[in-house]
């Protein structure tokens, strides 16, 4: 049995999605920009360690939890019971969206920096920081920025179809590297002018988790495509361009 099309239910989610995905972008470019300075967490102390530390993990756990069998059904919750396995894409994205937001903004700033490099120096970090975030970009939109930004799921609902999911990407960057959205994230929040004790723990935190978590991805890209991505995993670099390992 199809799909039936539901523009106005499609249109809600999609509105939601990417309203919440531009805010969290935005939330996220400034507060990297700035070390966290302008984070309202109100704790100090012990309760800002134990507050910071929860916000840290929830993101990770969450982006791990939703991809996994038992958590698509929880995504399945938040949307209504006739589209929900199509909308499990775009309600993915909308909460991993709040999860930063939540992360950037309720942070409890420490004040301690670590480097703050001064203009016109700091220029030159700005110019690393956007073209970080421009591999992020190119990446995601390799990757297949329907699934990426989560207008897979929507789209489907309005066009009255079942989702088509992009195949295993294998070009542009991921010729280079078979991680280059793990990569281009981690460089993100590294390339900052402001590196406070904050950036820097989130910034250590996650590029740790951007090298590991990925592992559990590809055992699942393992399952789907078999000996294709065995080819694909002996012929590209993990994480580190081949240019690099051939000169150490």
């Amino acid at each position: 049995m199809g799909l039936s099309g539901n523009k106005p239910i499609a249109l809600f989610y999609g509105l939601l999605c990417h309203g919440i995905f531009l805010v969290a972008g935005a939330v996220m470019f400034i507060t990297i920009l700035t070390g966290f300075q302008f984070s309202v967490g109100p704790f100090e102390g012990f309760g800002a360690v134990v507050i910071n530390f929860l916000l840290l993990i929830q993101f990770p756990m969450g982006h791990s939890f939703f991809l996994s069998n038992r958590g698509m059904k929880v995504l399945e919750i938040f949307a209504p019971k006739s589209y929900a396995k199509t909308l499990r894409t775009t309600v993915y994205a909308t909460i991993a969206s709040i999860q930063l937001i939540i992360l950037f903004t309720l942070w409890n700033f420490s004040g301690i920096f670590i480097w703050q490099i001064e203009t016109p120096a700091s220029f030159y970090m700005i110019i690393f920081n956007l073209l970080s975030w421009a591999l992020l970009s190119i990446s995601s939109i390799q990757a297949g920025y329907k699934v990426q930004t989560g207008s897979l799921g929507w789209t489907s609902v309005y066009q009255g179809k079942p989702p088509v999911f992009p195949d295993m990407p294998h070009r542009g960057l991921f010729s280079i590297i078979r991680q280059p959205i793990y990569l281009s994230f981690s460089l993100v929040l590294w390339t900052s002018p402001n590196m406070s004790l904050d950036l820097f723990v989130v910034a250590l935190s996650y590029s740790l988790y951007c090298y590991f978590g990925p592992m559990l991805k590809e055992k699942r890209f393992q399952k789907i495509y078999g000996e294709r991505f065995s080819e694909y995993q002996q012929s590209v670099p993990y994480y580190v361009p081949s240019i690099f390992r051939r000169m150490r």
